[in-house]
């Protein structure tokens, strides 16, 4: 059976799920959009001069740092993006502090939007699933969800930085289930990510539900299988629908 946003990929049977873990970026705090492709859309507006290779080029240098620099690891959500934006434009070679600050404040405002209304969808589930996140983040993963007003219904919190591990490596789904304490077949994995996030959940036997959104999503692997999704979704709410 093949149903499209909402609706099942495949016969998987939800009425046994008991918890359900989530990604972070581009899955709580928006709708199956990737950091870079949102950036893309704010550098038209912004900064049109800079070409989507520039930009991924400056990107990945900006996750770099985020990475390599220990300070990273204490910030919230607004000095984090602060502290992305600047390294962008380390990389890029501009020096604007007004289109620093107008590419921070607007990549927020769309994060904090999709954190308002998606905290208010795990407050509804948190009371009859086991919840959890799995992210590649800085080591302030923490941080932010309790920032953003998500923590609350969090039990779980698999930061990669403090993990020492990253997805799509299946020992971090392994260390959240384990400390879930429950099976793979009784819980639901979301993420917008089918080679970091759907891909590796099936292959570790959770029950995959793709937030996608074509749009804004990057090529598809040449090995993809649709197979691999469960369920697919274009917005967190819609989750709700799915579960029983």
């Amino acid at each position: 059976m093949v149903l499209w946003y909402g609706f099942a990929m495949s016969e998987t049977d939800l009425s046994r799920v008991r918890g359900v873990l989530f990604d972070l970026g581009g899955t709580l705090d928006g709708d199956g959009e990737h950091w870079l492709n949102r950036f893309e859309l704010l550098y038209r507006e912004f900064l049109p001069e800079v070409d989507f290779s520039s930009l991924k080029t400056a990107f990945y240098q900006a996750e770099a740092a985020c990475l390599q620099e220990s300070e990273v690891a204490s910030l919230d959500l607004a000095g984090l993006i602060r502290f992305h934006v600047a390294r962008q434009l380390e990389a890029l070679n501009i020096d604007s502090p007004n289109a620093a600050d107008n590419l921070a404040r607007s990549f927020l405002d769309s994060c904090r939007r999709c954190f308002k209304r998606n905290a208010a969808v795990l407050a509804r589930l948190a009371p009859r699933y086991r919840l959890g996140v799995i992210t590649n983040f800085y080591g302030n993963a923490a941080r932010l969800l309790a920032e953003t007003g998500l923590a609350p219904y969090i039990g779980v919190i698999i930061d990669s930085a403090r993990a020492g591990v990253r997805k799509p490596d299946p020992e971090i789904f392994k260390a959240a289930l384990g400390t879930l304490g429950l099976p793979p077949n009784r819980v639901a994995y979301v993420g917008d990510s089918y080679g970091q996030d759907i891909r590796p959940a099936k292959q570790v036997g959770l029950i995959t539900v793709w937030l996608r959104n074509d749009a804004m999503a990057a090529p598809l692997p040449p090995d993809f299988d649709p197979a691999a999704a469960d369920f697919e979704i274009r917005t967190l709410p819609e989750l709700e629908a799915l579960l029983p």
